[in-house]
C-alpha cells in the first residue's frame, strides 16, 4: 500500500503548481511549485483566496466554474496573476473531490503554459517515492489519487513483475479500459497488442540496467502517436505517456506550410506544382485521404490539381457549371460554403452525379469554398475517401487551416500573374504605339520613359533623357512653357481632377519644334494629393499643319460658297423674270394663232388648220412646262421655317384640291394615322398633292384606290402613298425622279415630267429619300422619309 505521507511528499514536491480549494475560492493547500509560480507564500494565498491569482473577471474563469459544477471535473485555460502584477496565461485541471451540501473541496493542477515546461521527470520520482510508503489517512490518499487522475496524459504505475498498480483515468480514455479492470492484472497478459514494446531498443535500458527511457512511437491498433517516459526504480516503473498525434501533425503541418508558402513564393514555381506538392504531402498525414482543388472561372468548375484525383473523374468535371446540388464542389462554390457529404450514395446534392462518382469508388466528399479579399469564390478544396466517412475533430482542424493557406497563396499568386500580365501589356503598348510612355513620380520627381516613341518621335535616347534633369521641360517652347507649367500645376492641386493634358511645342533632337499632345493619368494618396502620373506624348505636328490647311481650305470655301449662294438667288430670280417673262410672247402666239384661224376660217384648208393646232398646243405645252420649272425652283427659295404639321389635316387639304377629279372617277382615298411631323408646310403640301395626283392621272380604268399611311420611326418618319393603277416596270424605277424623264406619250397621259423631281427635291431638303414599290398592272405604292432632324438640310 501507498502511505499518506508518500503522497503528501508527492504534493509538496511536485513541479506543477497543486492546490486544495474549496468551491467559494478558499485555499487549504497550496504546494511550492504554486508558491513559485505566483511569487506568494502558502499562509499569504490561503489567506486572500484564489482572487489574487486567477483573474475571476474573465468570462473564461465563470465558464470554468460552470463546466466543473456540472461535470465535477473540467479543464482550461485561465488567467494567472504574479504578485509582482505580471498576467501570464495558465492551464488549469480540477476535479471536485469531496462535496456536501455546505461547500466542496477541489483539486487544481495548474501549469505555466507560456513557458510550456513540464515537470515530468520530478513528477515521476515522486510517484516513485510515493509508491514506498504506506497509505496512513485515506483522505490524503484520496486526494493525491485524485490529483492524479486529474493529470491530462496517461500514467500508470507496474511492479517489477508488470502487475499494476496505478491507473489514472487518462489512461482508461486512451487505453480503454478502467482500473477497476486493471489494477492487479498483468500489463502484457492485458494489453498483448503491446508485447512488440519488450523488443524496443530501450527496454533492456530499462528493465536489466533500470536506466528511465523516453521514446516517439505510432500505435496502430489505437491509431495514435504518443511520447512515452518510463521511470524505474527497485520494486515499480512508473510510466507515462501522452498523445501528441495532434501535436506531431501540427508540427508537420507548420512546417509543410512554411515549405509551401517558400515553394509559392519563388518565382519559377507554378501554382500547379504548388498545389500538388501541398495536397500529396496533406494526403499523408491522414492516411486514405484524396484532394483537389477546383478553379472557378466564370462560375464554372476547372481541375488546378488533384494529383491522386481518378483521372475519368477530373475529365468529366472539366468546365462543369457551378450551382446548387451540384455536387460538393459546385453546391459550395455556388453558396460560398463549406458542404460536407459523408455518403455520397444517399446525398441529394449528388444525384445527378452519383453514378460517375460510386464508378470510381469515390463515397465521401466534403468541399471548402476559397474565397479571395473581395469574397469572391476562386477555387474549391475537396477531400474525398473512398468509404462513407465524416470529418474528425482533427481533420476539420486541419482542413480549416489548409484552406485558409490555399486562399493566401492563391491569392498571391493570381495577384503577381496578375501583374505580370499586366505589365507585359503595358510593355507591349509601349511597343506597339508611337507615343512617348512617361511614368511621373512626384515625389521622387522621378521620370520613366518607356519604349522606342522618344526616339522614332523626337530622335533622344530615353536612357539619355532620363539622366539629365529637367530633361522635358527644357525643351518646351519658350512661349508655351510659363502656360503649360501654370495648367499642370492647377490640374494636379485640384484633387478632383484624374487628368492633365495640354498641346504645346516640344522641340526635336534635330532642332525643329515639333507640336505635341501630352496627357498624363493623375494618381492621387488618399488626402487628394497627385503623387504619380502615368502618360502618353503624341506627336501631333502633322495634325495641325492638316489644320492649318483644313482651315485654309476652309475659308476658301466659304468664301466660294457665298459666292455660289450669291450665283443662285441670281439664277433663282432670273429663272423666275425669264419663265414669267417667257409666257408673255407664247400668250401672243396663242392669241394671234386663234384671231388668225377665226379670221380666215373660210379660207384655209383642214392641213392649215391641223397646223394651227400644233402651234397652239406647242405654246399650251411650253406654258406648262415653264410653270412646272418655275414651281420646281421654287423648292430651293422657299425659305419658310419648319413648323410642327399635323399631317392628317395636311392630307385632307390635298385631298379637297382634287374633290371634282374624284367624284369624277369615282375615286376613294384612305387616309390612316398620320403622325404630326416637323417641316416646311408649303412644301409637304406640294409633295403629297404631285403624288395623289399622279395617283389619280395613272389609273387603270377601274375606280382609283388610293391608300396614303406613315409611321414614325426612332430617327425619321416614314409616309406611303399606294395606289391601284397601271404599276411602272423596274427598270424605270430610278429614271422617273429625273427632271424631264417621261414614261409615256403625250397624248396618253398629261404632264412634263417634273412632278416626281420635285417630289424627290422636297424629300432630300428634309433629310429623307424616296423610292417606290410597283408591277405593271398591280399598282404602284411611293414611299418617302421625313427626317426628324430635317432643320439640318434646310
Amino acid at each position: 500500500m501507498i502511505t499518506t505521507s508518500a503522497y503528501e511528499a508527492f504534493f509538496n514536491t511536485a513541479h506543477s503548481a497543486c492546490f486544495l480549494t474549496s468551491d467559494d475560492g478558499q485555499i487549504f493547500r497550496a504546494n511550492a511549485a504554486a508558491c513559485e509560480m505566483f511569487g506568494y507564500t502558502e499562509p499569504e494565498m490561503m489567506e486572500k483566496g484564489r482572487e489574487i491569482i486567477i483573474d475571476t473577471s474573465d468570462p473564461a474563469f465563470t465558464a470554468f466554474i460552470s463546466q466543473r459544477s456540472q461535470n465535477n471535473r473540467c479543464e482550461g485555460v485561465l488567467t494567472g496573476i504574479r504578485k509582482n502584477g505580471e498576467r501570464f496565461p495558465v492551464k488549469i485541471s480540477s476535479t471536485i473531490l469531496h462535496k456536501d451540501a455546505q461547500n466542496s473541496i477541489a483539486s487544481i493542477v495548474a501549469v505555466d503554459i507560456s513557458e510550456n515546461k513540464v515537470q515530468e521527470n520530478k513528477l515521476v520520482d515522486q510517484l516513485e517515492k510515493s509508491q514506498q510508503q504506506h497509505q496512513k489517512e485515506a483522505f490524503s490518499r484520496m486526494l493525491l489519487e485524485a490529483v492524479l487522475d486529474s493529470i491530462t496524459d496517461g500514467f500508470f504505475i507496474v511492479d517489477r513483475n508488470w502487475q499494476i498498480l496505478f491507473w489514472n483515468k487518462t489512461a482508461e480514455t486512451i487505453m480503454g479500459k478502467t482500473k477497476e479492470m486493471l489494477i492487479g492484472k498483468e500489463f502484457w497478459r492485458e494489453f498483448p497488442e503491446l508485447e512488440m514494446l519488450k523488443l524496443h531498443e530501450d527496454y533492456t535500458s530499462l528493465f536489466h540496467k533500470n536506466q528511465s527511457i523516453r521514446f516517439r512511437e505510432y500505435f496502430p491498433m489505437y491509431k495514435i502517436w504518443a511520447d512515452v517516459s518510463a521511470y524505474p526504480s527497485d520494486k515499480s516503473i512508473s510510466i507515462y505517456f501522452k498523445d501528441v498525434t495532434e501535436v506531431r501533425n501540427l508540427r508537420i503541418l507548420e512546417k509543410l506550410e512554411r515549405e509551401v508558402l517558400e515553394m509559392n513564393a519563388r518565382p519559377d514555381s507554378s501554382i500547379s506544382q504548388t498545389l500538388d506538392f501541398y495536397l500529396k504531402e496533406i494526403q499523408r498525414l491522414h492516411n486514405g485521404m484524396i484532394c483537389s482543388v477546383l478553379r472557378v472561372n466564370n462560375d464554372r468548375l476547372y481541375n488546378w490539381s488533384g494529383p491522386d484525383m481518378p483521372a475519368a473523374f477530373s475529365e468529366a468535371i472539366e468546365g462543369l457549371a457551378i450551382g446548387d446540388n451540384v455536387g460538393s464542389c459546385g453546391t459550395a462554390a455556388f453558396r460560398k460554403e463549406k458542404v460536407v457529404v459523408t455518403d455520397i450514395k444517399h446525398d441529394a446534392r449528388w444525384v445527378d452525379y452519383q453514378e460517375l462518382a460510386l464508378k470510381e469508388g469515390l463515397r465521401a466528399c466534403w468541399s471548402f469554398p476559397i474565397l479571395d479579399s473581395r469574397n469572391q469564390v476562386m477555387a474549391t478544396f475537396a477531400i474525398y475517401y473512398k468509404r462513407v466517412k465524416e470529418p474528425t475533430e482533427e481533420e476539420a482542424q486541419t482542413l480549416e487551416r489548409v484552406k485558409n493557406l490555399l486562399s493566401i497563396i492563391l491569392e498571391n499568386k493570381l495577384s503577381v500573374e496578375a501583374v505580370k500580365s499586366s505589365i507585359q501589356n503595358y510593355d507591349l503598348v509601349a511597343l506597339a504605339t508611337n507615343d512617348a510612355i512617361w511614368d511621373w513620380d512626384v515625389r521622387s520627381d522621378n521620370i520613366n520613359r518607356t519604349g522606342k516613341g522618344m526616339k522614332v518621335l523626337f530622335g533622344y535616347d530615353p536612357e539619355d533623357a532620363a539622366a539629365e534633369k529637367d530633361f522635358w521641360i527644357k525643351r518646351i517652347h519658350p512661349d508655351d512653357i510659363a502656360r503649360v507649367r501654370e495648367k499642370q500645376a492647377k490640374v494636379m492641386e485640384n484633387p478632383y481632377e484624374v487628368y492633365w493634358d495640354d498641346e504645346y511645342r516640344f522641340l526635336r533632337k534635330n532642332g525643329e519644334y515639333a507640336y505635341v499632345f501630352d496627357k498624363g493619368y493623375i494618381i492621387r494618396d488618399e488626402q487628394g494629393k497627385a503623387v504619380r502620373l502615368i502618360g502618353a506624348t503624341r506627336d501631333i505636328t502633322d495634325r495641325k499643319t492638316n489644320e492649318a490647311l483644313l482651315l485654309d481650305l476652309n475659308n476658301r470655301l466659304k468664301h466660294r460658297a457665298d459666292e455660289l449662294a450669291a450665283s443662285n438667288v441670281e439664277l433663282e430670280r432670273f429663272a423666275y423674270i425669264a419663265s414669267h417673262d417667257m409666257q408673255e410672247p407664247l400668250r401672243m402666239i396663242t392669241s394671234f394663232l386663234q384671231l388668225f384661224k377665226k379670221k380666215y376660217a373660210d379660207q384655209i384648208d383642214e392641213t392649215a388648220e391641223q397646223y394651227i393646232h400644233f402651234a397652239v398646243d406647242g405654246a399650251d405645252r411650253m406654258k406648262k412646262l415653264i410653270l412646272d420649272l418655275l414651281e420646281y425652283s421654287r423648292v430651293g427659295s422657299n425659305k419658310d421655317d419648319l413648323a410642327e404639321i399635323d399631317a392628317h389635316e395636311l392630307v385632307k387639304e390635298v385631298v379637297n384640291v382634287f374633290v371634282s377629279r374624284i367624284a369624277e372617277m369615282k375615286a376613294r382615298i384612305e387616309i390612316g394615322e398620320l403622325p404630326v411631323i416637323k417641316a416646311n408646310k408649303i412644301q409637304l403640301f406640294q409633295l403629297f398633292q404631285n403624288l395623289i395626283g399622279n395617283a389619280l392621272k395613272y389609273h387603270s380604268g377601274e375606280s382609283p384606290l388610293i391608300q396614303i399611311e406613315g409611321r414614325e420611326e426612332e430617327h425619321e418618319y416614314i409616309f406611303s402613298v399606294k395606289d391601284n393603277g397601271i404599276g411602272i416596270k423596274p427598270i424605270f424605277f430610278e429614271k422617273i425622279f429625273v427632271l424631264f424623264q417621261r414614261l409615256h406619250h403625250k397624248t396618253e397621259y398629261s404632264g412634263t415630267g417634273i412632278g416626281l423631281a420635285i417630289c424627290k427635291k422636297i424629300v432630300e431638303r428634309h433629310g429623307g429619300k424616296i423610292w417606290l414599290e410597283s408591277e405593271p398592272g398591280k399598282g404602284s405604292c411611293f414611299y418617302f422619309s421625313i427626317s426628324k432632324s430635317a432643320e439640318q438640310y434646310q
